[in-house]
């Protein structure tokens, strides 16, 4: 993966973030978990030739990963 590939998670992470209402907005720590989440989940299936693109055929992947992080956040 490179910088370029990172640059474009944290770009749409940010995107996803925004299009949350003010009291559900991730937080930073949040966003930078939904971040390495969502990186991890490219790197592990990378190998099997999946990109983003197969990725926003599907699902909002970025607004699914910060879900899943606030989702854990609440239930520490």
């Amino acid at each position: 993966m490179d910088q370029n590939q990172i640059d474009d998670i944290a770009r749409r992470i940010a995107s996803a973030a925004a299009q949350f209402a003010p009291d559900y907005r991730p937080t930073p720590a949040q966003k930078a978990d939904a971040s390495a989440v969502l990186h991890g989940m490219l790197r592990a299936i990378e190998i099997y030739g999946v990109t983003f693109a197969h990725f926003d055929a599907v699902a909002d992947f970025p607004r699914m990963a910060i879900q899943l992080v606030q989702h854990r956040d609440t239930q520490a």
